[in-house]
This record gives C-alpha cells, sequence and structure tokens, in this order.
C-alpha cells in the first residue's frame, strides 16, 4: 500500500505541470493518458483523504485547481467536460462529453475534504470549497435525467453508475446544505436506479436509452459493482455491496469472465478470478483488439466481498433466490437465515473473506515486483499493458486494502 500511496503523489503535480494537476498516468505516448480526468482525480483523491500520511496542502491544490476547471471555457459548455490538460486548460478534441458522473464524485471528494478540514482550515471551506460545491450539485440537479456518456467513455446513455455517484453525492449535500431540492432529486434519481433490476436475467444493467456508443449486447458491466463499493452506505441499504442484487450481479459478471479470459481457467488455488470492464470489451490498452482484465476492476470484487462482509457482521446473511448464484460459487449453502456470530455464517464468512483475500492476490500476482500496475493485464500472458501506472490502479488498490483491514473508504454520510 506504501507503495501505491507514494505511486500517486509521484502522479500528482508532476514537472511541468499546474498545481493540483492528476494525470491519469504519466504515459505521454501510446496511449496518451497525460490530462487530469475529472472523475480519476475525484475517485483518487477521495481515497487519499482518508489516509492520514496525505498533506492537506495537496488536498487544498486539488480543489483549486477543481474549481478553476469549473470556470472555464470547455467543448461542451457544462461540468461535465471529462479532461483537462496539464496547465489547466480544458481538452478541445474529439471526445465522449459530456460526462456527467465526474461532477458528482468531485462533490463527494470535496464534502470529505470539507470534514477533514473542519476545524483546521475554515476560511479556506467557506471562500474556495462551498461555492465549488454548490455549483457541482446545482448542475446535478439541472441534468440527471439527460443522456451522456458513461465512465468509459464509451457509450452515451443513462447508467447505473452515473445514477448512483449523483444519488449519493446529492445526499451528501441534502445534509451539508439541509437543501430539501437536493433530498427530492436523490429520491428520484432511487426510483430511477430501481429499474435497472432485470429479475429474468437476475443481475442489474449497466445502461438505459442508449443513444450511441458500444453495444453491451449481455448489460453485465464492473462499473454496477464500483457504484456500489463506492458509492452507498450501509446504513441506507439500498444497493450495497451485501444486497440481494448486487451479490447476484457479481456472480453473473464473474461468471461471464470465467469463460472470456483463458488466464482464468485452471487457475491457482490462491488466486482471484481476473475482472474486466465488461464482457464485449475490444480497448486492450492501445487500440481495439480484445479487452483485458483491469487491476482496478479485479480490485473492485475483493473490496466488494471485504465490505459484504462488515455488513454481514451487523445484519446476518440471508440466502435467497435472488443472491443464491453468489454464494453457490463460493460454497453450496442453503437457503436460510444466519444470525451473526453462528455456526454457518462464521463458515461464510470463512470462505468469502478467502475468496476476497484470492482477488486482491490476483491484483499483485500481476503487478510487477516494485509494485507497479498498469491499466490492464493481458487476458492470455497476464503480462501488464496500457497505460503505465494508472493512479485509478493504485487508488483501488490502497482501497481494497483499507476494507480488508476494517477501515473502509466510505462516502461522507453514514445514516438518512
Amino acid at each position: 500500500m506504501r507503495i501505491s500511496f507514494k505511486t500517486i503523489l509521484k502522479n500528482i503535480h508532476p514537472p511541468g505541470t499546474t498545481r493540483g494537476f492528476l494525470a491519469a498516468s504519466l504515459s505521454t505516448s501510446h496511449p496518451d493518458y497525460f490530462y487530469t480526468w475529472t472523475r480519476d482525480a475525484a475517485l483518487v483523491v477521495r481515497v487519499l483523504c482518508d489516509l492520514p500520511e496525505t498533506e492537506d496542502n495537496l488536498l487544498k491544490d486539488y480543489v483549486e485547481f477543481q474549481a478553476d476547471t469549473q470556470n472555464i471555457p470547455t467543448v461542451c459548455q457544462c461540468l461535465g467536460e471529462p479532461k483537462f490538460n496539464p496547465d489547466g486548460s480544458a481538452f478541445s478534441g474529439p471526445w465522449g462529453r459530456p460526462q456527467n458522473d465526474g461532477p458528482a464524485e468531485r462533490a463527494i471528494t470535496f464534502m470529505k475534504i470539507i470534514n477533514r478540514f473542519k476545524g483546521k482550515h475554515d476560511d479556506f471551506i467557506r471562500k474556495t470549497i462551498m461555492t465549488a460545491l454548490e455549483k457541482d450539485l446545482d448542475y446535478i440537479v439541472r441534468v440527471w435525467e439527460e443522456p451522456c456518456f458513461d465512465l468509459w467513455e464509451e457509450v452515451n446513455g443513462i447508467h447505473f453508475y452515473t445514477l448512483m455517484v449523483m444519488r449519493i453525492a446529492l445526499m451528501d449535500g441534502y445534509h451539508f446544505f439541509n437543501n430539501k431540492n437536493y433530498q427530492s432529486t436523490a429520491n428520484d434519481i432511487q426510483k430511477r436506479l430501481e429499474t435497472f433490476w432485470s429479475p429474468e436475467e437476475n443481475y442489474i444493467r449497466v445502461t438505459q436509452d442508449e443513444q450511441s456508443g458500444v453495444n453491451k449486447t449481455s448489460g453485465l458491466d464492473v462499473s454496477v459493482l464500483l457504484a456500489a463499493s463506492t458509492f452507498s452506505s450501509i446504513s441506507e441499504g439500498f444497493f450495497t455491496p451485501a444486497s440481494d442484487k448486487i451479490l447476484a450481479t457479481a456472480a453473473a459478471i464473474e461468471s461471464a469472465f470465467l469463460k472470456v479470459y483463458s488466464i482464468n481457467k485452471d487457475l491457482k488455488t490462491d488466486l482471484g478470478t481476473a475482472i474486466g470492464r465488461y464482457p464485449e470489451d475490444v480497448y486492450d490498452g492501445y487500440e481495439k483488439s480484445e479487452g483485458n482484465p483491469w487491476f482496478l476492476a479485479t480490485a473492485a470484487y475483493a473490496e466488494l466481498y471485504y465490505l459484504a462482509i462488515e455488513e454481514w457482521k451487523q445484519k446476518g446473511i440471508e440466502i435467497n433466490k435472488v443472491n443464491k448464484p453468489f454464494f453457490e460459487r463460493i460454497a453450496p449453502f442453503d437457503y436460510g437465515t444466519y444470525a451473526p456470530n453462528s455456526d454457518q455464517w462464521q463458515q461464510i464468512i470463512s470462505k468469502v473473506s478467502t475468496e476476497a483475500d484470492k482477488f486482491l492476490a490476483t491484483v499483485q500476482f500481476h503487478q510487477q515486483a516494485n509494485g507497479s500496475m498498469s491499466e490492464q493485464f493481458n487476458r492470455n500472458t497476464g503480462r501488464m499493458q496500457g497505460a503505465r501506472d494508472l493512479t485509478w490502479s493504485h487508488a483501488a488498490f490502497i482501497s481494497a486494502v483499507k476494507a480488508k483491514e476494517g477501515l473502509p473508504i466510505t462516502p461522507v454520510i453514514t445514516s438518512t
């Protein structure tokens, strides 16, 4: 985890860039990821905000850079502009825009920074963060029903992941500002999110009202699980890691990738399934051929399992028709309700914990000996490829390890 933290720091404000610039990767060609994506930066800083070794000045630089980007001209002329250049100007080339998950993720990260800064940097909160935060929250209220591009930048439509991050941002915003409009919009988003469940397929489909882009015939996408592990609250119980429909979706996605990637055949007993973005993926990290497992996607499975365990410790376990495929992948457990600390409950916790450790072991097995992690690792050979030391990969690894330690990176709110 220390190596990943140091790698992230190297990717923040590298030489020749504006303070607060967070590079998605230091790779400048084949592929060129030397930009700051609103989404990537927010997700990474969200993790850094919970680490005591992160300096407050780094967080201040992030806030100031992001606040500046809210006020500069962009192609989409909106807060959903996806990425910015090292000097802080907006990228003006052709791209999938808008990407409206970005302002929501940023709002959540702003609120986490406010919580950390309270009592220490109150002037900075009042003068710099609050105005930028309200801009993002008000933007979400205006655009949440409009199609946009997904977090993978490939499909224009209405996306489960985007709505999940918007909902939790507005719930957090309601608690910060007592703005009833934020709360009512979050409730409307929640109703829409519930329609993504496909009872016939027994999983959550990733996109509705698709306008253009990649055709994901299966409707399976790991972003659904990223949304659950990153943007849900156990006390709320809405699409949390241990919720029936999330577990069923996790089982369906893993089953698909077991068939897609040859490295998932004849796995060593201490390794877990290598997970990619979605089964139909053709982006190989450089161009279009065959999609591969991603470090952040595989780490997300470990995190999801660890978080589900924490939830079961509080609420017990119920195995039912919806979530049975998840438990069947691990052991032939019977239908029923198992109270915390019962013998069967302990067996389930032990089995799921072992599986979570296997996913984390897969991440470590495919990274380099020095801890380096690219964006992807090859579906056949397991060798790393794509953007080197993707900042998001390292943040995802830290987040999974923190979940294993029982200190998960959480949204701001803990209850409704």
